[in-house]
């Protein structure tokens, strides 16, 4: 499942959420609640407002790996030919030395393409931290609000 759809999905359960608490605001023998299920109907609505609005803010970056392996190759390549033309070892060595200095900072690069990835999931994370604190509110409304 992408991100995107762990979001859709999020969104689908508030708004039914939503939905079954308008339902059973209607429920006539349920009527001295409906000030609950009312107020859980809009939070359950503002819930996936906010899963929504936080759906379109994040933005996960993508791994393009063309210019890896197109800088892989040319490596690859011209190393080859330059060590097959070089006579002196001393600066075949160096030519090792570098490629293997060009392929380092390739992975530093892909290391951080998954750091910015890490605190995108971050900040996914906080959000539903956020949203399971104000599930536990709302468990404590009603709670407070329906005994009696």
């Amino acid at each position: 499942m992408t991100q995107q759809q762990v979001f859709e999905l999020v969104v689908a359960l508030e708004k039914d959420l939503a939905d079954f608490y308008q339902k059973i605001g209607q429920i006539e023998r349920l009527k001295s609640f409906a000030d609950i299920f009312s107020y859980m109907t809009d939070h359950s609505h503002n819930h996936a407002l906010q899963i929504e609005r936080a759906a379109a803010s994040i933005d996960l970056p993508e791994l393009n790996i063309a210019p890896i392996e197109t800088l892989h190759r040319r490596i690859k390549e011209s190393l080859q030919e330059q060590i097959l033309r070089e006579d002196d070892n001393d600066k075949i060595m160096a030519q090792l030395a570098r490629a293997e200095e060009i392929i380092g900072t390739l992975y530093q690069s892909i290391a951080s393409h998954y750091r910015k990835r890490a605190a995108t999931y971050s900040q996914i994370a906080e959000q539903f931290d956020q949203l399971y604190e104000e599930e536990l509110a709302h468990r404590d409304y009603i709670n407070d609000r329906g005994q009696g």
